[in-house]
């Protein structure tokens, strides 16, 4: 009987793959299952099953249709003026920017919110709110930007998951107020200050003891937590952190073995335990491993007392039922996939092995890793088996005691810091062995497939899984051959914002080339405002790409000037990728200021101008000269039976000296100079070169105004298209021998 409750799930959980973004998929997964559920002929699990179905689909399509109506358009902003209701635990600090959720409380609209502080004052009040507010405010509120990269993040379809599909950008806030107490939402209220509380009280611990104690107990994000938690991201063991719950179900039992030596009775207990349940989920962190956890706690503690008892498979159940009702995209996201889907393993696993058990765990959880993170440490498996059991013995009893204890006895908490930042260093030194294997993203359904297949191989006995074991891990083997040998080769224009970054792989990798690496112009900022970690927007975008398509390296990085919208994001490549050659304009390499932001080895500097021979012909500068715009790299190639002309922020004084340097020049496809900027893009030049295609890359609602309107208009008296990231995102041409074709992520309208 147990199985028949995870049985009438299973089509609730094809159904919401189906309304979340593959229909055709969901639906014949929904009826494979229908048929599964309808095989045993068991008629009280089809009726539920029935009635679940029409419950579910019936909410998820009247809430699609509430948000629907409710966006708003992502490249239009429009004035609002509002009043919001905070919770004091949702507005995070990073430097003088903060972020929120917010609810309008005319419109009962949840909100993404972000502003910039004014003061030190103003500040220092965000630093420490333990109450709800009410905050007066306007700015410009639009829909929010889904991923305009192949392979990124999608923001949109995440807060979307969650209720929320506009986002509003503070221009002022004119008061914040004490919110009134409301009497259906007094126990919400009450454990969110607690939780502010709780947060501000862990962000003065000392080191890494910070980190883990922000990760453990409130469910926040310190902000160096992804330098400090480099080797158990590498080797892909997040998930025993925060993610999967794990600390929940440790915590309350360690709560139990409290209760039980302290001789309550467990009637007590257990009563004081379900009751509590609610309050620890929101001084957790309402994320997806702690719903889950608290979810099954609770589901069998209530059977328990009801004196109906309830599987781990029911809980499981039941926990998945009320995640997707709450998430309907719960299943597409990592932390959920890590959460349920190792818990699910380790309850139909628990009669294994230790070895078949963990082997399991490990091929359950890496269709996940390798979607989401693109890669897999090979030193993984012996990673868990080494760090699962200190867990629950070294880092969490480390982490409560340095917690605990840090008013009174802040030599320990120091002491504890210590310890989990050589635990730290020890993993990180372990994730630099060799092993680390650079996989790439595989198709969807690829690791659906794998999904299935691990499980078919454990309804085998053990001694009749070796072939099948093989057979799965050699599907591996062919996946990864097809995605590191690619037949196509590919030019892609990223959407970095206000910046260029240019990709040029040739098919089979043969040669990875990149021009630009995208970055912010930075400002200075006043003295009260605290340093923050340096972050990098090319992890999210390109790096994050490059990694989807198998790449852990760089052949050549060209550098077309030192501004730092074209190069501010190169310390996170050196970082992350293998750059063999940088290859800058000539006279760049002797300027120190941008050599100076990088840290650790670089790679050779070789400084181009026109005549040498390089892979892409340099068609500007002639002569070595200080990098700015005007001696930027002008850069052409011809690939997939297209001539591309790539033109950095080179100015029209540049573009004349190209002209008088070649009266036949031609091209395909133009990336205009500086963004569209008018101080390129001469009517004479763009005359001659006749493109059949301008590419823009340009920051939406940039403060410069790029492209401007006189460039637009060169390109229209001349009939040239132009394709802009600012409305298509990433611009994509796919090409196998003379033959491509052109792909947007955001399939915007072309400007001419």
């Amino acid at each position: 009987m147990a199985n028949h409750g995870f049985l009438a799930v299973l089509p609730v959980l094809a159904l919401s793959v189906a309304l979340s973004g593959h229909p055709w998929a969901g639906s014949g997964l929904l009826l494979l299952v229908l048929v599964r559920v309808w095989t045993p002929h068991h008629r009280p699990t089809w009726l539920v099953t029935l009635l679940l179905l029409g419950l579910f689909g019936g909410y998820w399509l009247w809430r699609d249709h509430q948000l629907t109506q409710r966006q708003l358009p992502f490249d239009v902003a429009r004035t609002m003026t509002a009043t919001l209701r905070v919770q004091p635990d949702a507005v995070a600090v990073r430097g003088a920017m903060y972020y929120f959720v917010g609810q309008n409380s005319q419109t009962g609209e949840q909100l993404t919110v972000r502003g910039v502080a004014k003061s030190a004052a103003e500040l220092q009040t965000l630093q420490h709110l333990t109450r709800p507010t009410l905050w007066q405010v306007s700015g410009q509120v639009q829909g929010i930007l889904p991923a305009t990269n192949f392979n990124q993040f999608d923001g949109a379809a995440y807060w979307r998951h969650r209720g929320i599909v506009n986002t509003l950008k503070l221009t002022s806030v004119t008061q914040r107020t004490a919110a009134p107490l409301r009497w259906w939402g007094w126990f919400s209220d009450w454990w969110h200050g607690w939780r502010a509380r709780l947060i501000h009280y862990c962000e003065r611990l000392p080191g890494a003891l910070r980190v883990y104690a922000l990760g453990l107990l409130p469910g926040a994000k310190a902000a160096e937590t992804m330098t400090e938690l480099q080797g158990m991201q590498r080797l892909g063991l997040l998930h025993l952190f925060a993610i999967s719950g794990m600390h929940v179900a440790l915590l309350l039992t360690a709560v139990e073995w409290v209760c039980v030596h302290l001789r309550i009775q467990r009637e007590h207990w257990e009563w004081g335990m379900l009751l509590g349940l609610p309050a620890y989920f929101i001084l957790a962190g309402s994320g997806s491993g702690v719903l889950r956890a608290c979810l099954m706690r609770g589901v069998q503690l209530t059977g328990k007392r009801c004196q109906r008892p309830i599987s781990t498979l029911d809980a499981w159940s039941m926990a998945l039922l009320v995640g997707v009702f709450v998430n309907p995209g719960l299943l597409f996201e990592l932390g959920s996939q890590l959460s349920y889907g190792l818990s699910l393993g380790l309850i139909l696993l628990r009669e294994e092995s230790r070895a078949w058990r963990q082997g399991g765990l490990t091929l359950l959880g890496l269709p996940s890793l390798l979607t989401g993170v693109f890669q897999w440490h090979s030193l993984t498996l012996l990673a868990n088996w080494a760090v699962v059991p200190l867990f629950p013995v070294l880092i969490l009893p480390l982490t409560l005691v340095g917690t605990v204890l840090h008013p009174w006895l802040p030599v320990i908490s120091r002491g504890c810091a210590w310890a989990l930042q050589q635990f730290d260093a020890g993993l990180a030194w372990f994730a630099r062995l060799p092993g680390n294997v650079p996989f790439g993203k595989p198709a969807w359904w690829v690791a659906w497939l794998w999904l299935a297949g691990t499980w078919w191989l454990f309804t085998w006995p053990p001694q009749h899984r070796r072939k099948w074991l093989i057979g799965l891990l050699a599907s591996y083997g062919l996946v990864y051959g097809a995605i590191h040998l690619p037949l196509s080769g590919e030019v892609t224009y990223f959407d970095v914002g206000q910046g260029d970054s240019i990709l040029i792989r040739e098919p089979f990798n043969r040669r990875v080339s990149l021009i630009d690496t995208g970055g912010r112009l930075g400002f200075r900022q006043p003295d009260w405002v605290p340093k923050t970690p340096p972050s990098y927007a090319a992890l999210r975008t390109n790096i994050n790409y490059l990694k989807s398509r198998g790449l852990d390296h760089v052949d050549d990085l060209y550098l077309t000037h030192h501004d730092a919208d074209h190069i501010g994001d190169l310390p996170a490549f050196l970082q992350e990728l293998h750059v063999k050659r940088l290859l800058v304009p000539a006279g760049m390499e002797a300027e120190p200021a941008w050599q100076q932001k990088l840290a650790g080895k670089i790679p050779p500097v070789v400084p181009i101008k026109t005549g040498q021979a390089l892979p892409l012909l340099v068609r500007h500068p002639d002569h070595a000269a200080p990098a700015e715009n005007e001696n930027s790299l002008a850069l052409q190639g011809t690939f997939g039976g297209l001539n591309f002309l790539f033109m950095g922020d080179l100015d029209q004084a540049g573009e004349r000296k190209m002209l008088a340097a070649d009266a036949q020049l031609r091209t395909d496809v133009l990336k205009l100079g500086h963004h569209g900027s008018k101080t390129a893009s001469a009517p004479e030049f763009i005359a001659q070169l006749r493109p059949r295609w301008a590419i823009i890359s340009a920051g939406r609602q940039n403060r410069y105004g790029h492209p401007n309107a006189e460039t637009l208009a060169t390109l229209r008296e001349q009939n040239v298209p132009a394709v802009s990231t600012q409305t298509s995102g990433m611009i994509r041409y796919t090409y196998r021998g003379a033959q491509g074709y052109w792909q947007t992520k955001l399939k915007g309208a072309h400007e001419s």
